[in-house]
């Protein structure tokens, strides 16, 4: 890889310690677990895939939820459909004393991480972004413009 990137290394037993920003989410969500799903997003630009797995806590996927019923453009067939399709194979990792969580096997396989067992966190303020650290460089374009992106710039100026 090019442009260093943090990254955290899985146990031999798919274990991972959640990093400290993702920690202060847990604490302030009293979070004992969180919710795992298998997830894929596309880059706006060329379409590439790139396979991710989101942690949420039980309180986000319920406001998630709650916005989806909300929503009056959507019959209740549709938000039926949505839930279910969000819900379905979402996977409850424990998280223990250590801050440390481990990750069901096809989350790992999901990732395609190979033999370095090295996963790259992204904590937001709703969730927690599991990546494969090469997908990452290539799905953010760090590889080709580590430095100034307008765009960033542009939602993180005052």
């Amino acid at each position: 890889m090019g442009h260093a990137v943090t990254v955290h290394r899985l146990s031999p037993k798919n274990q991972v310690t959640i990093p400290r920003e993702a920690r202060v989410f847990a604490a302030a969500s009293k979070v004992e677990h969180f919710r795992a799903k298998r997830h894929v997003v596309r880059r706006s630009d060329s379409g590439e895939k790139f396979h991710l797995v989101l942690l949420m806590s039980e309180a986000e996927l319920q406001a998630r939820e709650l916005r989806i019923m909300a929503d009056t453009e959507l019959s209740d067939d549709r938000k039926f459909e949505i839930v279910t399709r969000i819900n379905d194979e979402m996977k409850m990792l424990a998280l223990d004393a250590q801050n440390r969580v481990v990750l069901p096997g096809e989350c790992v396989t999901h990732l395609g991480i190979g033999e370095s067992r090295d996963v790259k966190f992204v904590c937001t303020n709703t969730q927690v972004q599991l990546w494969n650290p090469e997908h990452y460089l290539l799905f953010t374009g760090k590889e080709l413009k580590p430095d100034y992106d307008p765009l960033l710039t542009k939602y993180l100026s005052p």
